[in-house]
């Protein structure tokens, strides 16, 4: 028995020995990486409106806006590719850390108030505009960091879909929904040391406005492609005065951050009398050219005097921001 003993103690050793040998080929010492730097991203959201006579003011410490980010990386053939996203409902989280020595863009989109008008799904997570796809597709979840990945991504930012929190126990989807919507993109960017990114967010909205006159009875519907039918009475002949509306914004038209960008819409506008007659004020198959930051006022003759037929639109507002008034920030 002491022989054996013997004898299967060196061959141990040697089999040991070849194991050790083995994982160390197979787990070669790991080459020296590229520094990486840290860079926070800053937020310059374009001026809007805001429906108040004194400076608005927001509660603190509560999150209220929710920001969608998404990463690109330049590739060796100069061509971009996802990199890294994040969903914040906080700006001062929104810090990345980038490899140097390599060229990104950044897509962003935020939904003022977001927590609040934008629908989630079963996981907890936001629908569009926050909607992941790829392998971890569904409602994105508020990350409060960057994720690197290059199979997961916020899918289709630039578009102006959202799925809005409804009335009844469903939420609702549209293409021009009454949110306000800021998107903006930074192109070419190399990171440095102790560098921070501003990104300009562009405000992709316009505004309606429905001024009826000596509107005594029944109601105005309001229907516009692509968004909820608006409704008025004589009771409430203001509810829509400067309502906000993202734009929907087709992948094959135009950049919607442009200064000039507008979007030909159909929009019908019915007033339904007390007795239930109805006379079309504005027919969708007259569309009506909107454009960005612009205000469309619709004024409506309801009167005996007011004609039977179509009425023409009878003047566009100024620039929004021209009436200057004050923007909260947190």
């Amino acid at each position: 028995m002491s022989v054996m003993k013997h004898f299967h103690f060196p061959v141990f050793i040697l089999w040991l020995s070849a194991a050790l040998v083995s994982c160390r080929l197979d787990k070669p010492e790991p080459l020296p990486q590229e520094p990486t730097y840290s860079v926070r991203l800053n937020v310059d959201c374009e001026r809007t409106i805001q429906e108040a006579d004194e400076p608005l003011t927001m509660v603190k410490g509560a999150p209220y806006d929710l920001y969608a980010v998404q990463v690109y990386k330049k590739g060796v053939t100069g061509n971009y590719g996802k990199y890294a996203y994040g969903i914040f409902d906080n700006e001062n989280d929104m810090v990345l850390d980038l490899p140097a020595g390599s060229t990104y863009k950044i897509e962003m989109t935020m939904v003022p108030n977001g927590v609040s008008v934008i629908a989630k799904g079963e996981n907890g997570g936001y629908r569009e505009p926050f909607m992941t796809g790829g392998f971890d597709a569904g409602p994105g979840k508020v990350t409060r960091a960057f994720t690197q990945s290059f199979s997961s991504y916020i899918n289709k930012m630039n578009s102006g879909y959202a799925m809005l929190i409804g009335e009844g126990a469903e939420p609702a989807g549209y293409n021009r929904p009454p949110v306000s919507r800021f998107y903006g993109v930074v192109d070419n960017f190399t990171p440095t040391e102790n560098s921070s990114l501003t990104i300009a967010l562009k405000w992709v909205c316009f505004a309606l406005t429905i001024v009826p006159e000596e509107f005594t009875e029944g109601s105005i519907e309001i229907e516009m492609e692509g968004a909820p039918m608006l409704t008025l009475t004589p009771g409430n002949p203001g509810a829509i005065t400067k309502k906000i509306f993202t734009f929907a914004h087709s992948l094959s038209s135009e950049d919607w951050t442009d200064d000039n960008y507008s979007e030909t819409v159909p929009i019908s506008i019915t007033w339904v009398k007390g007795d239930g007659t109805k006379v079309v004020l504005r027919d969708r198959s007259n569309p009506t050219v909107i454009k960005r930051r612009y205000n469309k006022i619709f004024t409506l003759p309801c009167g005996d005097a007011a004609p039977k037929g179509n009425i023409t639109i009878t003047k566009e507002d100024e620039i929004l921001i021209d009436e200057v008034e004050t923007v909260a920030r947190p």
